[in-house]
């Protein structure tokens, strides 16, 4: 391409300005892509992906930049770090893209420089993918690249940015004639309007040079959601259930050999490599045996397991108005929580190196097993803020209003991270309950709500009656030692260290407020377990138990038979037997079992 005049140095200033009007403009329609989010699967995440994307972007550009290759490795660094979905990694890896082919230039700020950059991106974005499909995202990056190319005599980059982004717009709307779901929808590709959005902001910013756009906040007060239940009737449920995603760090191995090796764990694949650092999105149901190859590989920094099924089912049908989330400390079987549509926040777990997600890539029965070849205890955090408010954009389009009823905050900061990210939301009432338990005595408390909510009962009533609830509830636990809850601080050091010098097998439980305290003990673990069913019996004679559920860490043998000597106790079986959390399995220990148990009375 001959161009006069095309070594003119375009303005850090003016480029970074753009960078973020063009985020800031998607950042304001991310709930309009998510009403159009049909492929590949419609689980209505596209826009809340995309968002998280351009506010890292945001978040990662605010100090000004001296020059347009230090603007590009800004953006570049960012959006390997917050890409999520689909979308959001093809976008990474374009940005990348720019970025390397930018520096292999002996002149890195000229238009002629961008336009040769962002059209030789176009290769890598499509290398990330596995199977490229037209109609997407990828087209429209490329309508767009390719039209910056076309002008033979180029005197400014705002010469050609308003041809550019007029291909693109036609590019746009073609793609729901290439792609059967999209024309059966009557709906652009939700990724490729993202990419449009973001040009589109980006191409009036280098134009008008004013800052038009602000992050819009959204209304304070209650908006309802109509459902039609024609709303993508023509989508199938997912093949695979998780949409995995992984951040790795020192990975040595090439793009090509990680989509090799990962090929066998489920489809669509997309992998972008750069500098060392990968980020990996896949649909899978074997998250966890993913993120033990990757972990293999390469150091994960961060990582995501959306529940893709139960967002088909919230999309095809919501069973209720009022959205209810726990966190995954709440011990409940998982094909009750798909069932009834509960929304689980994942604990994170430090495994040396390696980070995990609670009950998605890393299972109860791994932790001990995994930890054997650890240097160092196990330990858990509570979500991140912005995994909390990636949920709420999603729950905030399909609900009028959402319940969290999160771990004991005496034991974890979850309740602390969910109250923080409510107070940045506000397009739906929002409300966040301290269950002051944990486990299956959470579990119950959580089963109460989902009830109430299913019944139809008005959230404000929802919410008062689950605060109530707290106080009749209760869980024992059987623990053969007290190193783990002593090395978590479940349990006072002192009183922890006093029982261990006697050798005792204590029953630990949870006092009002939600911390830990030793209830009781015996010199062995059958004599234990005998004190937690006379304890049992004392209770249902006392105030009738109305429900119990019996959760085991790798003792699923011990927690039948519990099962059936209190079923012949109480006259009818448990609500549920399931496993623990991993986080519930570090602080008790391997063997432990544990009944949690609601007093009976009607609720105010």
């Amino acid at each position: 391409m001959e161009m006069s005049q095309s070594n003119q140095a375009i303005d850090p200033k003016e480029l970074l300005f753009a960078f973020r009007q063009g985020a800031i403009q998607l950042i304001n329609q991310k709930q309009v892509l998510n009403q159009i989010n049909v492929f590949p699967v419609s689980d209505g995440d596209t826009g809340s992906n995309l968002a998280s994307l351009m506010q890292t972007i945001l978040e990662e550009t605010k100090e000004e930049s001296s020059s347009v290759v230090e603007v590009f490795e800004k953006v570049a660094e960012a959006s390997l770090v917050g890409a999520r979905g689909n979308s959001g990694i093809i976008f990474a890896q374009y940005f990348n893209g720019i970025y390397n082919h930018l520096l292999k230039l002996e002149e890195k700020s000229s238009v002629q420089s961008f336009v040769e950059s962002v059209k030789s991106a176009i290769g890598e974005a499509y290398q990330a993918i596995e199977q490229p499909v037209e109609g997407t995202i990828i087209t429209v990056i490329r309508s767009w690249a390719e039209a910056l190319d076309e002008s033979e005599q180029v005197f400014s980059l705002e010469s050609l940015l308003p041809n550019a982004l007029h291909k693109a717009k036609q590019s746009l709307e073609n793609t729901t004639n290439q792609l059967k779901i999209l024309k059966k929808n009557q709906v652009v590709d939700a990724g490729a309007k993202g990419f449009y959005l973001f040009i589109e902001g980006f191409t009036e910013a280098f134009l008008t040079k004013q800052p038009a756009l602000h992050l819009v906040n959204e209304p304070a007060d209650g908006i309802k959601i109509e459902q039609s239940p024609q709303e993508h009737s023509h989508t199938s449920e997912p093949r695979y259930r998780y949409c995995t995603e992984v951040f790795l760090d020192q990975v040595a191995l090439s793009k090509s050999e990680l989509q090799q090796k990962l090929n066998a764990y489920g489809d669509s694949l997309i992998v972008a490599v750069n500098r060392g650092k990968a980020r990996i999105h896949i649909h899978t149901n074997q998250p966890a045996e993913v993120l033990d190859y990757l972990s293999s590989v390469g150091d994960p920094i961060q990582q995501k397991a959306d529940d893709m099924l139960l967002q088909y089912h919230v999309n095809q049908q919501r069973k209720a108005p009022i959205a209810l989330v726990t966190d995954s400390i709440a011990d409940l079987p998982a094909e009750y929580l798909l069932e009834n549509q509960i929304h689980v926040l994942p604990m994170n777990i430090l495994l040396g190196t390696t980070s995990y997600l609670d009950k998605l890539t890393l299972q109860t029965k791994q932790l001990f097993e995994l930890a054997k070849g650890t240097e160092g205890r196990a330990t858990s955090s509570q979500p991140t803020l912005k995994t909390v408010e990636n949920l709420f954009s999603f729950l905030e389009t399909r609900y009028e209003a959402i319940l969290v009823i999160t771990v004991a905050g005496k034991l974890s900061g979850t309740y602390y991270t969910v109250k923080e990210a409510a107070k940045r939301s506000h397009a739906i009432p929002i409300e966040v309950i301290d269950s002051r338990q944990n486990s299956a005595a959470q579990g119950l408390l959580v089963m109460n709500a989902n009830e109430w909510i299913q019944a139809g009962i008005p959230f404000a009533e929802v919410v008062s009656r689950a605060a109530e609830k707290r106080e009749r509830l209760k869980i024992l636990v059987s623990v053969d030692g007290l190193d783990p809850m002593i090395d978590s601080g479940r349990i006072p050091q002192a009183v922890g260290k006093l029982a261990k010098q006697v050798n005792l097998k204590p029953i630990v439980s949870l006092d009002e407020y939600g911390e830990g305290k030793l209830s009781n003990f015996a010199f062995s673990r059958k004599g234990n377990e005998k004190k937690i069913l006379r304890e049992m019996r004392k209770v249902n004679q006392k105030h009738k138990i109305k429900r119990y559920a019996i959760i085991h860490v790798n003792n699923e043998a011990k927690a039948k038979l519990w099962g059936k000597k209190l079923r012949e106790l109480l006259a009818f079986p448990p609500s549920y037997i399931t496993d623990s959390s991993t986080v519930i399995a570090m602080s008790a220990g391997e063997g432990s079992i544990a009944v949690a148990y609601e007093l009976g009375g009607d609720e105010k």
